[in-house]
């Protein structure tokens, strides 16, 4: 049987070549959802590049929801029957003095998931309301938005808290599509506020909330989106949308389940006025109310008796869905499959190859089979010590290797197919003549 002597050095450097190159490729992403797939029930989704830096992660949601053990603190605005405001629903300057109140007690992030409109306002109490949303460092207000045959063109408060179509991963076609603001005149903040939508009036509500839209060539966010990523102190610019997958409020996370719709992936509860203070309490509130991180946004909601049932309903999954979208972790798990250290992962090929090298030399073992049966081993214990150790295994080097040796090793001659000796041609027998008897 002929020996390859340059087999060995083959087989090494398509192992090396493999793990030089393979690792966060497109194919190593592939081979690590199929290997997910196999253990981890869906929906799932998966994150990081494969490499040592950034390690495959798999997302799996929960089948239940749980609650935030750390919500945003909230104000409710209430049907106020000690009349404490001057109108009820409270007025621009009623609001004026929520917010001035607030930056009393040190607040200096406020996110309104009501909208701000009414009939007929004054011009001095909008101007009042219009001074103290500017004087917040952080502010994001909202409004519903819908779909009219007739555009509008897109506010400024909802164009700072937008994305480009670019700038979007996936079919961005999947997006409901919106064109107008739905409440005419609804006050959305003037020089640095974000606004977000609160429902999409064009889109049924079928218990997982819109999180984006498409205006035009921009993606608009939804407003407990935006709350979010306020909580995190995050831009809209910061953020990595992948249609069907996730959200990523920064480049480490927390990462938020998405459909292809840009819907949340799951249901969140309905939380009415849980943790919140009336707003009336503010007034003479003692300096020491709110506890806790300054920086986090307080959320202004809706639990007025006369608000339309559309938009209580959204009210009273609002702290729940924000708490959800800020600390993804009560609704999904995840972990991370590390390489193992790059000197044990070629200590690992080095003795597949040796290996190679040893059936090759073995006369019971040097043919194509015991490489085929080989490379079966390494797919099953890839599958197998994969989910149990929560180890990436360098699996594909080890098959460029054992591949490799298949095409320069013969196959083992069979009795079946061993050539049957050709029997030598026999002489013709002489004839003897016949003796004639006499007669």
């Amino acid at each position: 049987m002929p020996r390859h002597n340059y087999k060995p050095l083959l087989c090494t450097a398509a192992a090396l070549i493999a793990w030089a190159f393979f690792p966060g490729s497109s194919m190593d992403r592939i081979l690590f959802s199929v290997t997910a797939r196999t253990f981890a029930e869906p929906p799932f989704f998966i994150t990081g590049s494969g490499s040592r830096e950034q390690p495959h992660t798999l997302h799996t949601l929960k089948r239940q929801t749980t609650s935030s053990t750390n919500p945003l603190p909230s104000i409710a605005i209430t049907d106020d029957p000690e009349r404490v405001f001057q109108n009820s629903p409270p007025s621009p300057v009623d609001f004026a003095i929520i917010l001035k109140n607030l930056r009393r007690l040190g607040r200096e992030s406020v996110a309104i998931g009501m909208p701000l409109a009414w009939p007929e306002p004054d011009v001095i109490s909008l101007t009042a309301l219009d001074q103290q949303l500017d004087s917040l460092p952080i502010s994001v207000t909202s409004a519903p938005l819908s779909r009219s045959p007739v555009p509008s063109p897109l506010p400024p408060a909802f164009r700072r808290a937008s994305l480009d179509v670019s700038q979007i991963h996936g079919n961005i076609r999947d997006l409901p599509t919106v064109n107008r603001v739905s409440i005419p005149d609804v006050i959305l903040g003037n020089t640095s506020s974000l606004a977000g939508f609160t429902v999409l009036e064009s889109e049924p509500d079928d218990g997982f909330p819109h999180l984006l839209a498409r205006w035009d060539d921009r993606v608009v966010l939804a407003f407990p989106l935006l709350a979010a990523l306020a909580d995190h102190n995050t831009t809209p610019s910061e953020i990595e949308i992948r249609l069907g997958k996730y959200i990523s409020l920064g480049a480490d996370g927390p990462f938020i389940p998405i459909d292809g719709y840009g819907r949340l992936a799951f249901k969140p509860a309905s939380s009415a006025e849980r943790n919140s203070i009336p707003a009336e309490v503010l007034i003479d509130a003692p300096d020491g109310l709110f506890t806790g991180d300054r920086l986090r946004p307080v959320l202004i909601l809706n639990t007025m008796s006369a608000t339309e049932e559309s938009y209580l309903r959204f009210s009273k999954s609002l702290l729940c869905t924000i708490s959800l979208l800020a600390d993804p972790s009560v609704a999904s798990t995840s972990k991370a499959f590390a390489r193992i250290p790059w000197y044990i992962e070629l200590l690992l090929i080095t003795s597949l190859i040796s290996l190679i090298h040893g059936l090759g030399n073995h006369t019971k073992t040097a043919d194509r089979r015991s490489l085929a049966v080989l490379a079966g081993l390494l797919l099953i214990l890839h599958f197998v010590v994969i989910p149990t150790t929560g180890t990436w295994l360098p699996t594909i080097p080890a098959l460029a290797g054992v591949m490799a040796a298949i095409p320069l090793t013969p196959r083992r001659i069979r009795f079946s197919d061993e050539p049957k000796p050709e029997l030598e041609p026999s002489l013709p027998e002489k004839k003897t003549p016949r003796k004639r008897e006499g007669r």
